[in-house]
């Protein structure tokens, strides 16, 4: 960039320098010009012309001076030797190509002098003589020799040499600074790849440079958290699987090596078998449904949901359970509400959270579901499930939407796979919405749900 701009200013440098000469050599003209009609006004000094004056000017401002008449012939000239013929000819046409062109313009001849070109090695200005009517003074100067750009050469050349030294500096600077951190990150990267993901990349650089890194950092510790939770599920899967294929083998043995002799034995045998079949068939099939819903495998069929039905669905599958246990059921669900959403996942979801609250809540506690349209836009409903039960510890409430995490029954036993809970946050993050947790020990757990509201144009 240096040296392309130091090039290019060479030429305005020189066009400045010949524009500046020629306008020199006009003004030059212009004067002696004045002074020569002067000389031909006074009749005793006209014969300085022909011997001293010309030659005298001709020297002092490194011209040959030459007068011209109406044909084109040369009355005075400043110089000793002739012009060559060619040049005399090349003049001649150079002079009356100006001085038409003047008379063309201005309807008459006029005083000031104009450049005329080049002819030869010569600069060529002319001025016509108001006092020798038809005649014609012409400057002949030597051609510019560019003396301008011979003195800034050396001094440009310098100006590009001390320029290319200090760009070269500062971009090895910058290369440095740049490629530094980044062949770190490269480093960082392969060792990645390798599959050490506890390998994090340092900052530093520019500001690029140290957004990058701090991206790599990022993508690095989410791909470390998404291992971790492959190798967590596996084992989960794993552990949950271990118990029914263990029932089912050992009972399926038994049955096959006549072990069990008696038939209340056997039907006994097979009902556990295919309980345990029934129980590994529900975890897989939570487990794939919760992959789905992860991944964005699962489609949303968007429609009006009426939240009262919804509500009646789900408490009716479960109104055995809530007599027996002593369970006073509130329900404050306005007929008119409804929620945009795809029906049968909004209704698994809320079937998850009250089977999640019957599991760990007590008997005679209060299981209360409502619903309401909040103000504000965009317009959303809020759908409440609220219990008296014993309520979730401070330390396992941000870990019950993990996959797997089990609470304790009321009984301190552990229910169901943990999965229910992630289905539940996984369906209203599908539906655009947010799912809330509150809870207080001994006192009770509120879920809450935000889901988009129907405003008659889904």
């Amino acid at each position: 960039m240096v040296t392309t701009t130091a090039l290019a200013a060479i030429w305005p440098i020189a066009h400045a320098q010949r524009v500046l000469q020629e306008r020199q050599l006009e003004e030059l003209t212009d004067q002696i010009a004045v002074g020569v009609d002067t000389v031909y006004r006074r009749p005793g000094l006209r014969p300085l012309l022909d011997e001293e004056l010309l030659h005298e000017l001709g020297e002092r401002t490194g011209t040959r001076l030459l007068i011209m008449g109406p044909q084109g012939q040369i009355l005075v000239d400043s110089a000793e030797e002739p012009l060559p013929a060619s040049t005399r000819a090349a003049l001649r046409e150079q002079v009356d190509r100006v001085s038409g062109a003047e008379d063309n313009r201005r309807g008459k001849r006029g005083t000031a002098a104009h450049f005329a070109g080049q002819v030869g090695d010569y600069y060529v200005a002319v001025a016509p003589l108001g006092s020798v009517p038809g005649s014609t003074l012409v400057v002949l100067a030597p051609a510019p020799t560019r003396l301008l750009l011979r003195i800034l050469l050396p001094w440009l050349g310098l100006a590009i040499l001390a320029g290319l030294a200090v760009s070269l500096a500062v971009t090895w600077f910058l290369s440095r600074s740049i490629a530094g951190p980044i062949a770190r990150l490269a480093a960082v990267a392969d060792a990645i790849a390798a599959g050490d993901l506890t390998r994090q990349a340092t900052g530093g650089g520019p500001d690029e440079v140290s957004r990058l890194v701090r991206s790599f950092n990022t993508m690095v510790g989410n791909l470390r958290r998404l291992v971790e939770g492959q190798r967590n599920l596996l084992a989960n899967v794993a552990h949950e699987l271990r118990t029914p294929l263990t029932v089912i083998q050992g009972y399926a043995q038994a049955v096959r090596e006549g072990l069990l002799r008696g038939e209340d034995e056997r039907e006994e045998a097979l009902r556990l078998i295919a309980e345990e079949s029934e129980r590994a068939a529900r975890l897989l099939t939570q487990l794939l449904h919760l992959t789905r819903l992860e991944t964005g495998q699962v489609r949303l069929e968007r429609q009006p949901v009426a939240l009262a039905a919804l509500v009646q669905r789900v408490v009716a599958r479960h109104r055995l359970t809530i007599q027996r246990r002593g369970i006073e059921l509130q329900r404050d669900v306005p007929e008119s509400l409804t929620a945009a959403g795809d029906p049968e996942l909004l209704e698994q979801a809320l079937e998850n959270l009250v089977q999640n609250a019957l599991v760990h809540g007590r008997d005679g506690m209060t299981l209360a579901l409502s619903a309401e349209r909040l103000p504000g836009a965009p317009p959303r409903v809020q759908l409440t499930v609220r219990d008296t039960g014993p309520g979730i510890p401070p330390d396992v409430l941000p870990h019950i939407f993990d996959r797997f995490y089990r609470g304790s029954s009321d009984k301190g036993e552990p229910n169901g796979f943990g999965l229910g809970l992630a289905i539940v946050r996984e369906i209203v993050a599908l539906h655009g919405g947010a799912i809330e947790v509150t809870s207080t020990p001994g006192e009770g757990t509120t879920f809450t749900l935000l889901l988009p509201a129907d405003t008659g144009q889904d």
